[in-house]
């Protein structure tokens, strides 16, 4: 198994904000978690970030202890994390973005920085232009390709079609599957577009008020009512 949470609790200082959280990724799947603002999804993936502590249970990644890995190591682990906001230098250009992204030599980078821009067009023909004069869906095409420099093994997502247009948001799907078809593992914070993204997902698990809920296929979520009765209480 590329990554486990056993009973995996954190929080901040004596604030604890997840609770007893089970969760795998497997290499080649895409494992989303919806839930409602506040539920505590971003405070898990920045605890397997290692922004957080582990203040129970364990982490693992490809059978390794975690928990103790300091957040500058994560990189070097084949971790790839794309939070929410502050995921690009807005100062920099494409091509600057992706250059500090890289570790290793300069060439090392010049090599991996073009294999990664093949997969993005767009932003090769961008890569002169500051980050901050993107669009919102090339800031996060960039956001995602600055993960990829580190050819990670796992790649986290925090909410990354939040505020992009459904054209956009399906661009961004095809994105996350090509990973997954490259035999990556893909865990995603879906809060916009759940009816968009959930079809491209392998399984998925509903969070709220710090409590994991057990996987379930993404299809349950997509039938009629199933994402109300989850978010509302009731089916409409």
């Amino acid at each position: 198994m590329l990554l486990e949470a056993k009973n995996l609790s954190t929080g901040y200082g004596p604030l604890t904000v997840v609770r007893d959280a089970n969760l795998t990724v497997a290499a080649g799947e895409i494992v989303a978690i919806v839930g409602p603002n506040g539920a505590g999804k971003s405070s898990l993936m920045k605890c397997i970030a290692r922004s957080l502590p582990v203040v129970g249970g364990s982490l693992t990644f490809q059978g390794n202890d975690l928990g103790a890995v300091p957040q500058n190591r994560i990189a070097e682990l084949g971790i790839g994390f794309v939070p929410q906001q502050g995921n690009v230098f807005p100062e920099l250009s494409v091509q600057e973005n992706l250059q500090v992204s890289c570790r290793g030599s300069l060439s090392e980078a010049r090599a991996i920085t073009k294999e990664v821009l093949g997969q993005f067009p767009r932003l090769q023909e961008r890569i002169k232009q500051a980050a901050a004069t993107l669009s919102g869906g090339e800031r996060q095409m960039l956001a995602i390709a600055c993960a990829l420099v580190s050819s990670p093994s796992l790649l986290m997502l925090d909410e990354p079609t939040t505020g992009l247009a459904p054209l956009i948001v399906a661009e961004r799907i095809v994105d996350i599957q090509r990973l997954r078809d490259g035999g990556a593992g893909v865990l995603w914070i879906i809060e916009e577009h759940p009816r968009i993204c959930l079809p491209a997902v392998d399984k998925v698990h509903f969070m709220s008020d710090g409590t994991l809920g057990p996987a379930m296929a993404a299809t349950d979520l997509l039938e009629e009512g199933a994402l109300e009765e989850l978010f509302f209480g009731v089916a409409h």
